[in-house]
């Protein structure tokens, strides 16, 4: 997943102007003055094939280097992400910022967390402070993980608590990929909730990416009848990058109107600056201390090869955008379309209830789309002073002439996480599998505990 993101970023970054490019580039990644030489020695004469080949060498080994560590319990895993970082030609990871073992943790929460979380401590926390010290402005972390399992369950949950210690006050949010609810591992309600568990106390924010409804996306709006692991990645990393890439913050009316959470004499906070990465976003979305399950919405999303057919338009997009948000739905397929907050009283259905969102605007006539149906207060509880920030960018996205991402702090996770939840107590009742976790130290004290903090989180959203 992070190898998709990173690729998608760098794309992005080759398809835009030259000051977005260097600003993708300098927030992302870590490019070499070697790559610079490299093209600037070449340039104004004729080159023969040494001199081709040696300058091919030099951009290689002198691409993008992106600001991330890589942390996994089998070093196949890591090498792999290596290869395929490479293999891009676009960037490349910094093999010295990995870490893995030579065994997996068994899909053992447990184990992952209390026996091989402690071994890596400081060595995370070291690659972590190298990778952090290489940054001129230090925006703050963004962790990216499977909550079913894998080789690495419970260490990303503990390197994320561990970060949190070390840097109190940085901005943390995590990607976490939901498992398919047909089951991938025999263990995953334990894994799942005990991530979430952990994640909800240690991050600002968490983003919840389903993969069924990744699964959902590439079948229906991509047209791709049995979509891998790499298509459902591609899904997810655009939906992030959506709202990673650089933007502007504007009022949320057409010409000029007055955004939601403007003060009395019409000031709308933050308007005409650059969007801070990661503070902007933990900041409008997670204002709620006990709501902090996100969800991601893009729209338009359809084959490439329909994007040359496809006429595009602010109004249309927003308003699917808006029926996406009362749905609960994450794709455009299905909308129930008679949903109205103001008519939920009348029979009409009951909509999905948001605490915040964020919604970015990218494309041709960004900066004065009317973005107020979004933004709409009807959508939002009364005492959330700003629900809704709107941040914009002229530049194409995924070669589409608009598009739109909206982060929303909402009711969407709720009803997996509730299924989890009842299978996770059926296991529990059962005594599935609790000896192997009792061996690594959760025990049914620890699994209560974590039950009941979903539980609550459960309750804060449903009491919306």
């Amino acid at each position: 997943m992070g190898t998709e993101l990173f690729s998608t970023l760098a794309r992005e970054a080759d398809a835009s102007s030259a000051s977005t490019r260097d600003e993708i580039h300098e927030t992302f990644f870590r490019t070499s003055q070697a790559r610079r030489r490299g093209h600037s020695s070449s340039s104004g004469a004729s080159e023969n094939d040494a001199q081709k080949e040696n300058r091919n060498a030099i951009d290689s080994r002198a691409a993008p280097v992106a600001r991330a560590v890589l942390i996994d319990m089998e070093p196949k895993v890591v090498q792999s992400s290596l290869r395929r970082a490479k293999k891009s030609g676009r960037w490349r990871y910094d093999s010295a910022r990995t870490l893995a073992f030579q065994s997996g943790s068994g899909n053992n929460w447990a184990r992952g967390y209390n026996t091989y979380g402690a071994q890596t401590r400081e060595t995370a926390l070291e690659l972590v402070r190298r990778e952090t010290e290489a940054c001129d402005h230090f925006g703050g972390f963004l962790l990216m993980q499977s909550m079913a399992g894998g080789t690495g369950a419970g260490l990303g949950a503990y390197v994320a608590e561990a970060l949190r210690d070390e840097y109190a006050h940085a901005p943390l949010l995590n990607h976490c990929v939901w498992p398919h609810e047909s089951g991938e591992v025999i263990v995953q309600s334990y894994n799942t909730l005990l991530t979430a568990s952990t994640l909800l106390d240690a991050s600002d924010g968490v983003i919840v990416a389903q993969n069924d409804q990744l699964r959902l996306t590439c079948v229906k709006q991509l047209g791709i009848e049995r979509p891998t692991f790499d298509d459902m990645n591609a899904v997810a990393a655009k939906q992030i990058a959506g709202v990673l890439l650089p933007s502007v913050r504007r009022d949320s009316c057409a010409n000029g109107g007055v955004m939601v959470g403007a003060d009395a004499a019409g000031n709308s906070p933050g308007v005409g600056r650059r969007a801070h990465l990661l503070h902007d976003l933990t900041r409008d979305v997670c204002q709620h201390p006990s709501a902090r399950l996100l969800s991601l919405r893009q729209t338009p999303v359809m084959p490439e090869a329909s994007v040359d057919f496809t006429t595009f338009a602010w109004p249309s997009l927003l308003k699917r955008t808006r029926q996406m948000l009362l749905s609960g739905a994450t794709l455009e397929e299905g909308l129930d379309w008679g949903l109205d907050p103001a008519a939920v009283g009348a029979g009409r259905g009951r909509h999905t209830k948001c605490f915040a969102a964020s919604l970015f605007l990218r494309g041709l006539g960004s900066d004065a789309a009317d973005a107020s149906l979004v933004s709409d207060r009807e959508l939002f509880p009364k005492w959330v002073p700003a629900p809704c920030a709107v941040q914009w960018s002229p530049g194409r996205f995924d070669g589409k002439e608009m598009s739109c991402t909206l982060l929303s702090n909402c009711q969407t996770p709720c009803p997996p996480i509730g299924r989890m939840l009842a299978r996770a107590y059926q296991m529990r009742a059962a005594r599935a599998y609790a000896h192997q976790y009792a061996e690594h130290g959760v025990g049914d004290e620890e699994f209560e505990q974590a039950f009941a903090r979903v539980e609550d989180v459960l309750a804060t959203y449903r009491a919306l």
